[in-house]
């Protein structure tokens, strides 16, 4: 059996590379439609922050346990 930490870890890794992802799509699309560093960097900062709340968010509920 794996350790509940192991998941836990794993689970961050992927909830943190999925975010990257989304967040540098975010802002390349935001850089491509307007070449602006701050704008892009915002953009990419939102979405980073959005998806990873919204992974680990759905993670949390989806893994937990009932009483």
């Amino acid at each position: 059996m794996v350790s509940g930490f192991v998941v836990r870890v794993l689970w961050l890794a992927i909830a943190i590379l999925a975010a990257s992802l989304a967040g540098t799509i975010a802002s390349w699309v935001s850089w491509a439609s307007e070449p602006s560093v701050g704008k892009a960097l915002a953009s990419g900062g939102a979405t980073f922050g959005g998806m990873a709340t919204l992974i680990l968010t759905a993670v949390t509920f989806v893994t937990k346990r009932d009483a």
